[in-house]
């Protein structure tokens, strides 16, 4: 083999090298527990909603986070989406939240989800009202891996009372 041969091959070897350990080292690629960790997050929000932490409940969310329901202006960052779930939840007793994701599609650092959701509480009469809704959220992938919820938009599909 000639000079000039070997020296392109040599070449083409570095080359490929570089560029194999350039694809590895990539953060691209889709966490495979990525599932998990969204389901452990919605599980803390249906926590949080039981306890009715007001102070926890923004940091479920990115602070840049938009939250948006039709019966209230669009809440934005973690002061606004605190001072919502104190205001909101405030004259709700025995409060609840079920989600039930339908579809979910997960990128290297951005989920969306789309869903149903269940809420349950007790007005100031005792008796048990059920708000059934749909949801859409896009996730923010952190660097720990977590995730944060980056969009929220929820409207209810109907309200229902039951016995005491």
């Amino acid at each position: 083999m000639s000079a000039a041969r070997r020296l392109l091959a040599l070449a083409c070897s570095v080359a490929l090298i570089a560029c194999a350990n350039e694809s590895s080292a990539r953060t691209n690629a889709v966490d495979p527990q990525a599932g998990a960790r969204i389901d452990s997050m919605n599980a803390k929000l249906s926590a949080v909603y039981r306890a009715r932490d007001s102070k926890a409940y923004p940091s479920l969310f990115t602070d840049s986070a938009v939250f948006m329901w039709s019966a209230i202006p669009d809440t934005r960052g973690h002061a606004a989406l605190e001072a919502m779930a104190r205001d909101g939840w405030k004259p709700l007793d025995d409060l609840a939240l079920k989600v039930v994701p339908i579809t979910r599609r997960i990128g290297a650092d951005h989920a969306t989800e789309f869903g149903a959701f269940e809420e349950t509480w007790r007005d100031s009469t005792g008796a048990r009202k059920i708000e059934f809704g749909r949801y859409a959220e896009i996730l923010a992938r952190q660097p720990d891996g977590s995730w944060l919820i980056d969009r929220y938009l929820g409207f209810e599909d109907s309200t229902v009372t039951r016995p005491r």
